[in-house]
């Protein structure tokens, strides 16, 4: 009996590195796929710089929007597939339009695999931009203030064909070209590693078959129930312990097997709140009663998080970050962190009350596009990232005691259902000029 299922435990470790093995592939796939489109764009480019010939203006285009799923992509879309093409015919059907960027979400990157095909994808953008500008030269094209090319004027195919052969588009080519390589490397180091584990553990299997063969069927019974109740009683307690860390959804994931965690959320609001004066405040009262305080207030405004649909991501300190729309993806994300914000700044006055204190809060909140995902493998933290958390946080930072500031966006989202008063034009560390308001009270109905 014991030996049947170290087979099958065997199998199921066999058959798992097959799909290991078939997700390599495909990472490997999609990386090759950004680097043949950006090959093709350079040949197709140079081609029609020296020749002139339309066809391979069209093909480009045809290239590019391929890529940034704006056309069909064929079927088996791979390094022949141009060398193929005669006239207008093409050598395979159409399916779907997807993005290459599209695609790289379908598949488990860790956070350092996605970055460098990212930052591939992003100098392989800026070099298109050196290559429509060449091809638009070709026919005597210029682009206006706006970047369109309206612009009519004498066509230059010497300086064109310097943009696309030249020291400087070999250089930005370079540049393409070297995260892939860093990418395949990394796959590569990764996978090496995952084997070694898996042959570790084939190992260990055979090694515990010898040994339960061995052994009698009563003490092997014992040994069998005596385990799965403590296995039981782990799942529980982990379970307990996901749950009090990670949101339901993502600690489902995580309990399913998925590894390196990371989602891109289009539209989520980010809140931080302050306490003001907080080392004051430490020095005055002491750490233990300081620590005391921070755990009763935090503690109301998690209470509040249930109630507004508000996911807490993290305390730090005496500051308390948490988001809207991330990970159960809601249209009313702006709404729902905007009244969480007012509700507690009335629990605040509250607590105050109740506890003799003046404690004061300062709120920053703005939206848009954010990274939310799991970093760390021992000591897990649900965590999110991105230009919208940074903004967020240094709108708190300039906001002022008792006041919520926003952005501008976040008040064009909030006013038909809110009171908004314009602040005026703060200069944000590390962002710039940002236009910002208060968010003031709900209007009456």
């Amino acid at each position: 009996m014991s030996l049947i299922l170290c087979l099958f435990l065997l199998k199921h470790i066999a058959v798992q590195e097959v799909i290991d093995g078939e997700e390599r592939y495909q990472l490997f796939t999609l990386a090759n796929q950004l680097r043949q489109s950006s090959d093709d764009l350079t040949e197709l480019s140079r081609l029609y710089v020296i020749t002139g010939e339309k066809k391979y203006y069209d093909h480009y285009n045809e290239t590019l929007a391929i890529r940034n799923g704006t056309s069909p992509r064929p079927v088996n879309y791979d390094e022949l597939y141009w060398d193929l093409v005669i006239g207008d015919k093409r050598p395979q059907p159409y399916g779907p339009a997807k993005s290459l960027a599209a695609m790289m979400l379908e598949h488990r990157f860790t956070l350092k695999e996605f970055s460098l095909l990212t930052q591939a994808e992003n100098e392989s953008k800026k070099l298109a931009e050196t290559e429509i500008k060449a091809m638009n030269l070709v026919q005597g094209k210029y682009p206006d203030k706006s970047g369109n090319y309206t612009i009519i004027g004498k066509p230059n195919r010497q300086l064109a064909q310097q943009m696309v052969f030249g020291d400087d588009y070999l250089q930005a080519k370079l540049k393409v070209m070297k995260p892939l390589k860093e990418f395949f490397t990394h796959i590569n180091a990764r996978t090496f590693l995952l084997n070694e584990k898996i042959d570790l553990e084939m190992s260990k299997i055979i090694a515990l078959a010898l040994v339960l063969s061995v052994l009698s069927t009563l003490l092997m019974l014992f040994f069998i129930i005596h385990a799965l109740k403590t296995l039981s009683k782990v799942n529980e307690e982990n379970d307990l312990l996901l749950l009090n860390i990670l949101p339901e959804s993502i600690a489902s994931r995580l309990k399913m097997g998925e590894e390196d965690i990371a989602d891109e959320y289009s539209q989520a609001s980010v809140m931080f709140a302050d306490i003001i004066n907080f080392t004051q405040l430490t020095d005055q009262l002491g750490a233990k009663k300081t620590v005391n305080i921070l755990n009763l207030l935090f503690a109301e405004l998690d209470k509040l998080t249930e109630k507004y649909h508000i996911e807490k991501v993290k305390t730090i300190g005496d500051n308390y970050m948490a988001v809207s729309g991330v990970p159960e993806q809601t249209t009313r994300h702006a709404i729902n962190i905007a009244n969480y914000a007012l509700a507690i700044l009335e629990k605040m006055q509250t607590f105050n009350q109740e506890n003799q204190m003046q404690l004061q809060l300062r709120i920053g909140i703005t939206y848009g596009t954010v990274i939310a995902g799991i970093i760390g493998h021992k000591k897990f933290v649900y965590d999110i990232w991105g230009n919208v958390v940074n903004l967020a946080s240094r709108l708190e930072e300039t906001s002022l005691p008792n006041k919520i500031q926003i952005s501008e966006k976040m008040a064009f989202m909030l006013q038909d259902e809110f009171v908004v008063e314009p602040r005026g034009t703060l200069e944000m560390k590390g962002i710039g000029d940002i236009k910002t308001y208060f968010l003031l009270r709900r209007k009456e109905k």
